[in-house]
């Protein structure tokens, strides 16, 4: 199992390492790809992470999960074409992509979303291109091959998701337990 979390300058701290950090208890593999061409990825939050991987460097064989975190970089996900054509070759092939707060807009602008449950932070719905829409309580939602979440409150729950998805609900309940969320 592998899961690709994608950095850009201006992502969300909690949204991108509280995914990973849950991922990772589960034994999931889950790397760090900047898009920048750089490793070193500054965060809306002015942290500095230390990405493992570039998207040019990466080799995507085994990936069973591209993640997308949110905050106000994550208009460069569409402004990076490698990464474009990969979310399409995903998306068609009906492989999982999972995105968190203002993320699930690209996929919405890439028409990944028509027919299917989505949400995002507050504020974005309108770029959800022909998603249904769902609002709180609900804080992810799995439709199909798509997983989207609200924000970085709700960071833990989308990385409980994935780990649902990937290793079960088992797992998933294991790892909630052992961080004290459930």
């Amino acid at each position: 199992m592998k899961i690709c979390t994608f950095l850009t300058d201006g992502f969300e701290t909690v949204e991108a390492l509280a995914v990973v950090d849950v991922c990772r208890r589960a034994g999931i593999e889950t790397d760090l790809i900047s898009i920048t061409g750089k490793k070193e990825v500054k965060s809306a939050q002015n942290i500095m992470v230390n990405a493992e991987y570039t998207i040019t460097e990466y080799q995507f064989d085994g990936t069973e999960l591209l993640f997308l975190p949110g905050g106000p970089g994550h208009t460069h996900y569409l402004e990076c074409g490698q990464l474009v054509e990969l979310l399409k070759d995903y998306n068609d092939k009906g492989r999982r992509i999972a995105a968190i707060c203002a993320a699930p807009s690209v996929l919405g602008k890439l028409g990944f979303l028509h027919g299917k449950k989505a949400m995002a932070f507050p504020g974005y719905e309108k770029d959800l291109a022909g998603a249904e829409v769902i609002l709180k309580p609900e804080k992810t939602v799995t439709d199909g091959n798509i997983t989207t979440s609200r924000g970085m409150g709700t960071s833990i729950d989308l990385g409980l998701e994935l780990v649902r998805l990937l290793a079960g609900r088992e797992e998933a309940d294991r790892i909630g337990k052992a961080v004290q969320y459930l």
